[in-house]
C-alpha cells in the first residue's frame, strides 16, 4: 500500500501480570519472572508504557519512518 507507513514494534518480556495468571503459585511466578528477567540485558521486564511510547513514536506524523522494525525488548534481540 502506498502512502501508508508500515512499521512494527517487537516487544520483549513485558510486565502485564500474565505470569501471575499463568502461575497461580506465587513462588513459581516469581521464579519464572526471575529467569526471564535474567535473560534480558537490562535485567528487568519492560512496561506497557514503554511499548505505548514506541507505538506513538512509530505512528507520529512528523516521522519519516517506514518499514522499520523497532525492538522494544531491553536488548534481548541483540543477544
Amino acid at each position: 500500500m502506498r502512502g501508508v507507513p508500515n512499521c512494527a514494534r517487537m516487544p520483549g518480556p513485558i510486565d502485564t501480570g500474565i505470569l501471575e495468571k499463568a502461575f497461580p503459585d506465587k513462588d513459581a511466578a516469581a521464579q519464572m519472572r526471575g529467569h526471564a528477567s535474567g535473560m534480558v540485558p537490562m535485567k528487568r521486564f519492560g512496561t506497557s508504557e514503554e511499548i505505548a511510547k514506541a507505538v506513538l513514536f512509530l505512528g507520529f506524523d512528523a516521522t519519516f519512518t517506514n518499514g522499520a522494525e523497532l525492538p522494544v525488548d531491553g536488548g534481548w534481540s541483540q543477544l
